[in-house]
């Protein structure tokens, strides 16, 4: 089973990763550093049909990984409902296409949004929020995990959350 739960761990970020690769590569003049992912699914971008497809995996990752830990020492309840939430938020901000690549949205005083950026911006931040907590509550609840498990969990859980606000910050 440990074997398989790695594999299923690494299905859905590997998958968006590959996608995320490919996609770049057909989208012309694509900076990672300048452009959020979203970009590369974004209405227009010839990349998108690859990168929905990876935002899609990483959702169907997330929903078998939370299948895989259920009733497990490390993924304690509510873990793997918060794992299933991440992965249909995920989707959703795969499937909410921003109507451009500037990814733009209301809620950070854009002025030229569509309703379908606010909404790909909404599943955005759930999606975050729920990649921050799912660690944090890990490190709480897992008890029988052990505490170098639990310490792990809470550092990933810090290390997104800062990683979440230097990106915004950028």
């Amino acid at each position: 089973m440990r074997l398989r739960t790695v594999m299923v761990s690494l299905a859905g970020p590997v998958a968006f990763a590959i996608a995320e690769r490919i996609a770049a590569r057909m989208e012309p003049g694509y900076r990672r550093r300048d452009e959020p992912v979203s970009a590369l699914a974004a209405r227009g971008s010839r990349g998108a049909p690859v990168m929905v497809s990876g935002f899609v995996g990483l959702a169907a990752g997330s929903v078998a990984l939370a299948g895989v830990l259920r009733g497990s020492v490390v993924a304690p309840e509510p873990v793997p409902s918060m794992l299933v939430i991440a992965g249909l938020t995920t989707a959703g901000a795969g499937l909410a296409r921003c109507s451009d690549r500037s990814c733009p949205t209301g809620f950070l005083g854009d002025v030229d949004v569509a309703r379908v950026d606010d909404l790909h911006a909404a599943f955005s931040v759930a999606t975050f929020a729920m990649w921050i907590a799912i660690p944090l509550v890990a490190a709480v609840r897992a008890e029988d995990a052990g505490r170098g498990y639990r310490r792990a969990c809470a550092a990933i859980g810090v290390a997104t959350l800062g990683g979440f606000i230097g990106a915004g910050l950028a």
